[in-house]
């Protein structure tokens, strides 16, 4: 799992509608059992060509069934959680890329039109490794979203548009203000109160609508968020972190996020980054 490449969105320019590479990273099969927790990214959109395998994605408020060929992206801003993250090439770009469509989407793609997208997308992976970032960031743009365009409008039967599920109003409130606030010290006791229902209710339709208690979805965006910040920010300290994402102690934060994502918060930066 090595992401080779990250631009600073304030110390760059670009066209809004073309867009601008951020970052490239591939997993293997063998980081399989990475979980990658529930985050969002304020400026970055995500295109990902998943490799091998199947697997449930969360994507915004709602669960996906994810294969191979599948292409997914994320607009910047939409909450996501691969969970144990397939085999797959992700491409992060500044911008507002597929405007037109104006969503994020999932599109299953046969295995020959999927192939060639794959090797684009791996031809841009490698270029990165080699320090030829303008060629990569050229061949993301003016090739692999262009082509990927012109396989939506071949395959648009096949495009499922990511939108939110359409939950209970109480129980979408209270992941929308989990969204905001968990940072913060959340008492889920509380939040049930000042939705006039009791701790059990609120539970169980947590549970029915998103497949966990609110306390575990809490934990899932605080270690997904975390995870981002190990990966963006590398000279950030791990303490920093910890305390920023709402845990009360360092050995807390890295028991908690040893346990969800399967090795601790340095191990997790330095095999992302090196």
């Amino acid at each position: 799992m090595k992401q080779v490449f990250w631009q600073n969105d304030k110390e760059i320019e670009f066209n809004n509608d073309k867009g601008c590479l951020a970052y490239i990273y591939k997993i293997t099969t063998e980081e399989h059992y990475f979980f990658r927790g529930a985050h969002s990214h304020e400026t970055v959109s995500e295109i990902t060509f998943i490799l091998d395998g199947q697997n449930t994605y969360f994507l915004e408020d709602t669960f996906f069934n994810v294969y191979a060929n599948d292409v997914l992206f994320y607009n910047k801003e939409v909450i996501h959680e691969e969970g144990n993250c397939l085999p797959s090439i992700c491409i992060g770009l500044y911008g507002d890329i597929f405007s037109t469509l104006g969503k994020s989407f999932l599109l299953h793609l046969d295995e020959e039109d999927f192939a060639v997208l794959a090797e684009l997308a791996q031809n841009a992976y490698h270029l990165v490794r080699s320090n030829q970032v303008e060629m990569a960031e050229s061949l993301v743009l003016n090739l692999i979203i262009q082509q990927l365009n012109s396989l939506i409008y071949q395959n648009y039967s096949r495009l499922k548009l990511i939108v939110p599920s359409e939950g209970t109003q109480k129980i979408t409130l209270i992941k929308q203000y989990i969204d905001r606030h968990f940072q913060e010290n959340i008492d889920i006791a509380c939040l049930s109160t000042e939705n006039n229902s009791s701790r059990s209710y609120i539970q169980h339709q947590f549970k029915n609508n998103f497949l966990r208690t609110p306390i575990n979805y809490l934990i899932s965006r605080r270690i997904g968020e975390a995870q981002t910040v190990l990966i963006s920010k590398p000279d950030y300290p791990v303490t920093h972190i910890a305390f920023d994402m709402g845990f009360h102690s360092l050995s807390h934060f890295d028991h908690v996020f040893t346990k969800i994502s399967g090795i601790s918060p340095t191990e997790y930066r330095n095999h992302y980054m090196n």
